[in-house]
């Protein structure tokens, strides 16, 4: 299916373990065309965790290491001092990170998407990746970026940096990664201005 109408172009960076707010981030500042870093120093500054196993992948010694604790991977961004608004000012970097928002109904979201990317807003996704795995599959925490939506047909684009980096979905489905109903976790989405 073709994205015409809003398309904000994203050039697709792969993560690193872990590193799905990292390499999302590193999506939006190259889209805007401010000097990127590295994942990890992204992540250190988000307070990045990793199990010991995924060490190989990283040279920072800045980063955590963490033992059998899997579910603590990854940033700490609902934490001030690690949050994604206190990255943007430690580097000086000119955008700003919204509150999270977060959705019951298609039609209100619908808006939301149309409105942001109407106005070339980067619309950070936190969600549930099960809607992208086999049934048996439970899912977990990721991130994304908005990066098209038909109105019409109610698909949306994600980009991801987890190849496929595009994956399409419907605004029902969308919904339900964002719900607490797959883990007792409700996610939403930011907007970077």
């Amino acid at each position: 299916m073709k994205y015409k109408k809003h398309n904000l172009i994203y050039k697709p960076f792969h993560q690193l373990p872990f590193c799905c707010v990292p390499a999302t981030l590193q999506w939006v500042l190259y889209r805007r065309k401010i000097d990127i870093m590295d994942q990890e120093t992204i992540g250190v500054a988000l307070g990045l965790r990793i199990p010991k196993k995924f060490s190989k992948f990283f040279q920072n010694k800045k980063i955590k290491f963490i033992v059998n604790k899997s579910s603590e991977a990854g940033t700490q961004i609902l934490k001030s001092r690690y949050s994604i608004g206190n990255f943007l000012k430690k580097f000086n970097i000119p955008l700003k990170i919204s509150h999270l928002y977060n959705f019951k109904k298609e039609e209100d979201l619908k808006k939301f998407l149309l409105k942001n990317l109407k106005n070339r807003n980067d619309i950070i996704l936190r969600y549930n990746n099960k809607i992208f795995k086999s049934k048996k599959y439970s899912g977990f925490g990721h991130f994304g970026v908005i990066a098209d939506f038909k109105e019409k047909s109610k698909k949306v684009l994600i980009g991801d940096p987890e190849p496929p980096f595009f994956k399409e979905t419907s605004l029902k489905k969308l919904l339900f990664a964002v719900s607490n109903k797959i883990d007792g976790i409700e996610r939403g989405f930011f907007i970077i201005s």
